[in-house]
């Protein structure tokens, strides 16, 4: 739980500022605890010419002599909501599927401290004899279960004392194109998507929402299967080839495990060992230079033979009850995505643990 220290003399103030504050914290559903410190010596230490002041890690905000209470409460806010800005991205259909992913994501905003928003894409029904008053409805049925969605979420992360902010967005749209427009252009660390149990010949070809925006977007996408544990994985395999050694990809993963001592498992599949070990040199030296992100990893080959690259990493991910498989692939266009029957295209079919897919930035 994070704090928020009020400087204060003991009066009207100041007790006016915290009742004021509390309940603005209370309306974003923001946790915080705020402490007050009354002491002229702590006031001096601080660096103050005048209280009340508040005080959020090394961010100051004064109150003025002759200031509105009102007005310094929402500079507080104003900063609070600024500082949450980034969030995991969760598209919602309302199904059983979508809320495994919430669930999923609201473990990982915890984790990585950032907020959570629920994405809805309403996806326009016509009715030649309603006029369009059948699907003004739809959507307003849809506005109210995600905004009552969103409520619900917010007040159990109150209840438990988990600082994650839940915040609601509704787009109108195709489903694919719409979030990917939304992730790659909004402010947001990643998406966390379910995937569906089911399969036919039309999912293989073109694929669901889920492996769609996972192989369009610019930004990371995790993809949740059904009844995945709820915790941040301890052990992650990485499926590396060339893609990883390009500028920022293993720098990001790196990143993303290292506040929780994760383990990496950094695998190559191949039938080539002089191929395996040139691409292990150069992954050594480059994990050598980031040893600071470091708790632990392992460099393997696993041998194709017959089976699919797919299958052999996520037959070894559940070996070694790995948390995470995480997959970097280049972007293609639709023609070469129905020809080319790509690792991360088949791993999102029925993926047994959750996969990360992550696109080398492009250079301009």
């Amino acid at each position: 739980m994070k704090n928020i220290e009020l400087y204060s003399v003991r009066g009207f103030a100041g007790n006016a500022l915290k009742i004021k504050l509390q309940e603005a914290l209370a309306a974003e559903h923001l946790i915080y605890t705020i402490s007050e410190i009354n002491h002229v010596d702590q006031f001096i230490k601080a660096g103050l010419a005048s209280v009340p002041a508040f005080r959020i890690g090394d961010k100051v905000i004064q109150h003025p002599s002759d200031g509105d209470l009102d007005e310094t409460v929402k500079k507080v806010m104003d900063y609070l909501l600024a500082e949450n800005i980034n969030a995991i991205l969760v598209p919602v259909d309302f199904s059983e599927e979508s809320t495994t992913a919430i669930t999923y994501a609201a473990m990982m905003a915890a984790e990585l401290g950032c907020g959570l928003t629920l994405a809805h894409v309403h996806q326009t029904v016509y009715d030649p004899i309603s006029a369009g008053a059948l699907d003004v409805q739809f959507l307003q049925d849809s506005n109210k279960r995600l905004l009552d969605l969103v409520e619900s979420y917010n007040r159990e992360h109150v209840k438990k004392g988990i600082n994650v902010h839940v915040s609601a967005h509704l787009e109108v749209g195709e489903a694919s194109s719409s979030l990917i427009e939304l992730l790659d252009h909004g402010q947001f660390e990643l998406m966390v998507m379910a995937t569906k149990a089911t399969d036919n010949a039309m999912r293989r070809l073109f694929g669901t929402v889920s492996s769609e925006v996972s192989r369009r977007s610019n930004k990371p996408v995790v993809v949740v299967p059904p009844n995945t544990e709820i915790r941040f994985p301890g052990k992650i395999v990485v499926g590396f080839s060339e893609e990883l050694m390009l500028d920022g990809v293993l720098e990001y993963i790196l990143a993303f495990g290292a506040k929780h001592n994760v383990l990496f498992d950094f695998v190559h599949v191949t039938d080539d060992l002089q191929e395996f070990e040139l691409l292990k040199s150069r992954l050594y030296e480059k994990l050598m230079v980031n040893r600071s992100l470091l708790n632990g990893f392992n460099i393997k080959s696993l041998f194709e033979g017959e089976m699919k690259i797919h299958e052999a990493l996520f037959d070894y991910a559940t070996e070694v009850r790995a948390g995470m498989l995480i997959l970097v692939s280049h972007h293609r266009n639709f023609i070469g995505n129905i020809r080319h029957t790509s690792v991360t295209k088949r791993a999102l079919q029925h993926p047994h643990v959750p996969v990360m897919i992550m696109h080398p930035i492009p250079h301009s």
